[in-house]
């Protein structure tokens, strides 16, 4: 019996809004999560951890989740589907967030992080099948870019919610909460046929194609992932140092965020026009250039429409990936393709996030900045040059 059939019989809510639902369920699960990423920033370093231990403790629950990547089909087959699979990982990562909010010692910090690293990963992957199968024939890009602008929005917005839980460890359980409210969510909601495929047969020769192809996307994704990986983890440190209040150095992330969901539609209107290779071009130079301009403007009010501005162009350059990669592919090779994407993006900010801690402890001042604008610079144009190849 396949996934589909083993469902249940009825949704307790009509078809034709199970998408809406959905969409609002995963935003929840998505602002839970990353509430809590400058959250953790900011106490570590109030609590006496270097910028090295902040970063490292960032990689352990990006490396956690990247391990975890290549599994999640597999366990999703074996719980019964993406959406079983989704609900299981909201609920460990809301456990691991419950036990961050005792204000654990640190060697703990080091185990719920990762814990909280594969839950949710695994609940990203199954959110991603899942928009993916119900997005309709014909119109999967409508409906994935409303997907995508919510799940942005999450990212973005989630760390808002501290303004009213507080920068404390019990802010942890509000975390917690959020996710809980879009578990009950998805509760309603029943497992859209196509979500995780009935059988996975990999071979070298369909490997071979599909990896050469990759070589853009797969850059553009690990690119954005060690970009938005050190910002997440880093920027409220270095914030902190260049003089914001806890809050604001937290609500970093926020400003980032915004500008990430201001900028999805724009620049794909860019690269339909222009090209991927010039936008994704673009977005590297206006990263290099505010990388360097925000610590000059901090504390001022100032810095914050440069970072919504850096933000979205980070967050766009992992959007230009997908475009090219859903240019490149179809079939079965479009669902490689896709975990692929997954898979850089987590493997960049496993390397962003510490190494941004190990160059703003070792390199203070200019430091970061200048490697974030010279590594923007460099993959834009290395990945603006494979995009334009007819292999990559």
């Amino acid at each position: 019996m396949s996934i589909a059939q083993s469902a249940p019989p009825g949704a307790s809510i009509p078809r034709g809004i199970q998408f809406p639902v959905f969409v609002a369920a995963a935003t929840c699960a998505f602002a839970g999560i990353w509430m809590s990423v400058p959250l953790a920033a900011v106490l570590l370093t109030e609590d006496g951890a270097s910028p090295a231990v902040v970063g490292l403790y960032a990689a352990a629950v990006w490396v956690a989740a990247l391990l975890a990547a290549p599994f999640s089909p597999w366990l999703a087959g074996r719980v019964g589907g993406a959406l079983r699979m989704h609900q299981m990982a909201v609920t460990l990562s809301a456990v691991a967030l419950i036990g961050l909010a005792t204000n654990p010692p640190l060697p703990l910090w080091f185990v719920l992080g990762p814990i909280l690293g594969v839950a949710s990963c695994l609940t990203w992957s199954s959110a991603d099948a899942i928009a993916g199968a119900m997005a309709p024939a014909g119109r999967e890009g409508q409906f994935l870019g409303i997907y995508q602008t919510f799940v942005s929005a999450a990212i973005g917005g989630g760390p808002a919610a501290l303004w009213f839980f507080g920068v404390r460890p019990e802010a942890f359980y509000g975390s917690a909460l959020i996710m809980g409210v879009g578990l009950v969510m998805t509760l309603m909601l029943h497992e859209p046929p196509g979500a995780v495929p009935r059988r996975m047969r990999l071979s070298i020769f369909r490997l071979k194609p599909v990896a050469m192809m990759m070589i853009a996307p797969a850059g553009a994704a690990m690119l954005c992932g060690a970009l938005e990986g050190s910002a997440g983890a880093v920027f409220p440190v270095q914030g902190l140092a260049l003089g914001l209040s806890a809050a604001a150095a937290a609500s970093i992330v926020v400003a980032t965020g915004f500008g990430n969901v201001l900028a999805q539609y724009p620049v794909g209107m860019v690269a339909d026009r222009f090209g991927t290779h010039r936008a994704l071009l673009g977005c590297a130079i206006v990263v290099a250039l505010l990388s360097l301009l925000w610590p000059i403007l901090a504390p001022g009010w100032g810095i914050w429409p440069v970072l919504a501005i850096w933000g979205g162009a980070a967050g766009s350059i992992y959007t230009l990936g997908m475009v090219h990669a859903v240019q490149r592919f179809a079939g079965p090779a479009r669902a490689l393709g896709m975990a692929g994407l997954n898979t850089a993006y987590l493997l960049g900010g496993a390397v962003g996030a510490p190494l941004g801690g190990l160059l703003l402890e070792a390199v203070p001042g200019w430091g970061l900045p200048v490697a974030l604008a010279t590594v923007a610079l460099g993959g834009g144009l290395a990945l603006s040059i494979a995009a334009l190849r007819r292999g990559a």
